[in-house]
């Protein structure tokens, strides 16, 4: 009697190992997928945190008179939304809009999402197209 295992045996176990990649492989898919879309929103929070935080720093020294400090306007563009924070892999599309103290309105983009707030609120990310 020989010892090992036929065809048949060594087939069944390819075809079961192939079965279960078939079934993981979307549902692993998709969490990567949810944990970029979260690091992205995330991403965005830090950003507008570090604006804010930003704006209520010159605010603050305005309010103080120290000399050449500015407040921050209700309009922010890229290149002074870049001076106050690292956007690291991120962008901002357009500007931001800044109103009372907070942001009001911006777009990132980071990890493949669009991260939209309007009116103080965040929308749910778009994949970028």
């Amino acid at each position: 009697m020989k010892k090992g295992f036929t065809l048949i045996e060594l087939l069944a176990v390819i075809i079961i190992l192939a079965i279960v990649a078939l079934i993981a492989t979307p549902i692993i898919l998709n969490v990567i997928e949810d944990a970029r879309k979260s690091a992205a929103e995330s991403e965005a929070n830090m950003i507008v945190s570090g604006i804010n935080t930003n704006c209520a720093i010159k605010d603050m020294q305005v309010q103080m008179g120290v000399t050449g400090a500015s407040a921050c306007g209700a309009t922010l563009d890229v290149d002074a939304i870049k001076a106050m924070v690292n956007l690291g892999s991120a962008s901002i599309s357009g500007s931001a809009t800044f109103s009372g103290g907070q942001v009001t309105a911006i777009t990132v983009i980071s990890n493949g999402y669009n991260v939209t707030m309007t009116g103080g609120s965040w929308a749910d990310p778009s994949k970028v197209s």
